[in-house]
């Protein structure tokens, strides 16, 4: 019931924070998040736009679309204040938010709701077309090639409109977040890399 659980979230941060920040994230414990690249492509997105997150209303994430579009939240979204402001004053509404539906599919839920609202995705690749919000690791996205004739592969079909950007390409240098990053190890590997490694040693 996981729809009912993030509900739950975004009510109790609305009602306690919403005037605290400008932009509310929310990810998995599985997921590996870049805060400092975060918070610089939100701020860059505002500066782009000239607009402020307080009342200019932004989802943020990995776009997918199943047939609908919703952002994937095993990669974690973004929403702006003006967005949370809104989508709270419209939670209840059991036909057009599924206010009652149990549901593990939270980021489905939450994008019907927002596209009701009129609020939409943002596109959140980089002028080549690379991603920043990943719903795999690292190494799955490196590697990731598509299925066999024949075969089918819901990633594949998720990101039909847009396509897949293959090998090093796959991931922006200022990507945002890595989904099933499990074991502690993973997390202390990816830290030491991204953190600690000094290229001109290598």
């Amino acid at each position: 019931n996981m729809w009912q659980k993030v509900r739950s979230i975004w009510k109790f941060v609305g009602t306690h924070y919403i005037d605290d920040y400008d932009w509310f994230f929310i990810g998995g414990d599985d997921l590996f998040v870049l805060p400092h690249n975060l918070k610089t492509y939100l701020a860059s997105l505002a500066h782009k736009d000239g607009t402020d997150p307080k009342t200019k209303e932004y989802f943020v994430g990995r776009r997918f679309n199943e047939g609908s579009y919703f952002n994937s939240g095993g990669a974690g979204y973004t929403l702006s204040r003006a967005t949370l402001r809104k989508f709270l004053a419209n939670m209840e509404d059991a036909q057009h938010c599924a206010a009652k539906q149990r549901t593990s599919m939270e980021d489905v839920m939450i994008a019907r709701c927002l596209s009701h609202l009129g609020i939409h995705f943002t596109d959140t690749r980089d002028a080549r077309g690379r991603e920043r919000f990943h719903p795999f690791a690292p190494g799955k996205h490196l590697h990731w090639t598509p299925p066999k004739p024949g075969e089918r592969d819901w990633y594949e079909d998720y990101n039909k409109e847009w396509g897949i950007l293959e090998g090093k390409d796959c991931c922006a240098p200022d990507s945002v977040s890595f989904h099933y990053i499990k074991k502690a190890s993973m997390v202390r590997h990816m830290q030491a890399l991204l953190y600690s490694c000094d290229l001109e040693d290598q």
